[in-house]
């Protein structure tokens, strides 16, 4: 398993491709960390999270079962 991170941009409501993460910086709110064996992994989980995140403000993923 790889860790992957992913920025969220404000413009567009939904989160950035994302990018393998190598530790040397922290990951804050509301960028995301996931975990997945390979990059095409990674996209489609960032993909199901955006499409489950449409119409729903940042500060409720967790509560709105996104994340």
């Amino acid at each position: 398993m790889k860790t992957y991170y992913a920025i969220w941009n404000d413009n567009e409501h939904r989160f950035s491709r994302p990018i393998p993460y190598d530790y040397t910086f922290p990951i804050e709110f509301p960028n995301i960390m996931l975990r997945a064996k390979s990059l095409e992994e990674a996209k489609a989980k960032i993909e199901k999270i955006n499409n489950k995140a449409k119409g729903i403000d940042r500060f409720d993923f967790k509560s709105k079962g996104v994340l």
